[in-house]
């Protein structure tokens, strides 16, 4: 079976004979893992769409159980984000995150659409970086269903460590789409506290193991309240 979907991807591993792995977040499909023997190091059009950070057109092959990536072609390309080290942190947060928390092959549409709207922010920003990696983790937590509700802060020890400052940039991130928090810019101490308690919060809560992007971001804020 071949069909066509647009996706970005995520991961990129090498394995025998030339093929490489390719982890996509897909509009259509979710996460999936597939297989493609189209080198990164050619100069076609499939060649600089299996690339990490790039959004592309994707043919996939369905075979037994399997999946190959038999052709590509860029849509957008996120690599200028690799260039600025505090951008690809904060990116490569989101992206491990989504990923991560998704299931294979699991619809995720308005999942995968809120994951390219943060990216395409971050390109955009200049400062106060944390403040939309906040705001993007809140969406996440609350398309996962796991976002605590009004009752879990007097119930949860982690919850009870909140601040009232805090527990408002919750409520106001919560209750606005990302496009309102593109221009706002938070405290830096209360951003960076945020930032801390929302990787603490995701991991026990998505049940996704430790992030390993997230030890550079929380080392940063380490001097911070």
């Amino acid at each position: 079976m071949i069909t066509e979907c647009e996706g970005i991807v995520v991961k990129q591993t090498k394995i025998l004979k030339g093929r490489r792995m390719i982890l996509l977040l897909t509009d259509r499909f979710g996460k999936i893992s597939a297989g493609t023997s189209v080198s990164e190091r050619g100069k076609s059009r499939s060649a600089l769409a299996i690339r990490p950070f790039t959004v592309g057109r994707y043919q996939l092959r369905k075979n037994r159980g399997f999946t190959d990536i038999t052709s590509g072609e860029t849509v957008k390309s996120y690599f200028e984000l690799s260039e600025n080290y505090d951008k690809f942190l904060s990116a490569s947060l989101a992206v491990e995150l989504t990923s991560k928390a998704l299931p294979e092959e699991a619809p995720a549409g308005d999942i995968y659409a809120a994951l390219i709207e943060f990216l395409d922010m971050m390109l955009r920003r200049s400062r106060n970086l944390t403040t939309l990696t906040n705001a993007y983790m809140v969406k996440l937590l609350q398309a996962f269903g796991v976002f605590p509700e009004a009752n879990d802060f007097r119930g949860s020890e982690l919850l009870l460590t909140l601040d009232s400052d805090i527990v408002n940039v919750l409520m106001f991130l919560r209750g606005n789409p990302l496009s309102r928090v593109e221009k706002l810019a938070l405290d830096d101490e209360i951003s960076a506290r945020l930032l801390r308690f929302l990787i603490r919060y995701a991991e026990a809560h998505l049940d996704i193991g430790r992030l390993k992007s997230a030890l550079p971001l929380e080392e940063s804020s380490k001097g911070q309240p």
